[in-house]
C-alpha cells in the first residue's frame, strides 16, 4: 500500500521532470491521488503483482502516477487513448534521458551499462505494453468504471 508521503514524492519528480501531462494533477488533493494510484499494471491484476512490477519500475513511477490519473478521465476515445500513449512514451524517455544519459563518462563503468540496459528494457517493455489491445481494453474499461460511478 502506498502513503500519502510516497504520492506527494511521485508528485515533486513530476514537477521536477517537467512530464508532459503533469497538469493533471493540478487541483487534486494527495488524497485523491492516493485512491487512483494504484501501481503498475492493470486494475485486474493482484495487488502483488503490481507492487512486483512497480517496484521493477520504480525509476519510471512518476510516469505511473500520471498514467492512472489518465486512465481514471479515461474518455474511451481512440484519440485519448492515443494521447496517453504518447504521453507515456515521451515521459518515459524524460526520465531515462536524465538519469542514464548516452554521452556521459559514465559509460566507462560496467555497472553504469549494465543499469542502463536494464532501465532501457523496462521502458521498452512498458511502451509495447502500454499501446497494446489489452491496454486499449483497460482505456474503455476505466471508462466505463468512470460513467457508472458518475
Amino acid at each position: 500500500m502506498y502513503s500519502l508521503d510516497h504520492i506527494a514524492g511521485l508528485r515533486i519528480s513530476c514537477e521536477e521532470y517537467k512530464l508532459q501531462g503533469r497538469e493533471i494533477l493540478e487541483g487534486r488533493t494527495d488524497e485523491e491521488l492516493l485512491a487512483i494510484y494504484n501501481g503498475a499494471g492493470p486494475d485486474s491484476w493482484l495487488p502483488v503483482a503490481r507492487d512486483t512490477l512497480t517496484s521493477l519500475m520504480v525509476l519510471f513511477e512518476p510516469v505511473i502516477l500520471l498514467h492512472d490519473v489518465q486512465f481514471d478521465q479515461s474518455d474511451a476515445t481512440e484519440q485519448g487513448f492515443n494521447a496517453t500513449v504518447s504521453c507515456w512514451e515521451h515521459n518515459m524517455r524524460v526520465i531515462f534521458d536524465a538519469n542514464y544519459p548516452l554521452w556521459t563518462l559514465k559509460m566507462f563503468s560496467r555497472e553504469y551499462r549494465l543499469r542502463r540496459a536494464y532501465w532501457w528494457g523496462v521502458m521498452t517493455a512498458s511502451n509495447l505494453a502500454i499501446s497494446s489491445s489489452e491496454a486499449r481494453e483497460a482505456w474503455l474499461a476505466a471508462a466505463e468504471r468512470r460513467t457508472a460511478n458518475a
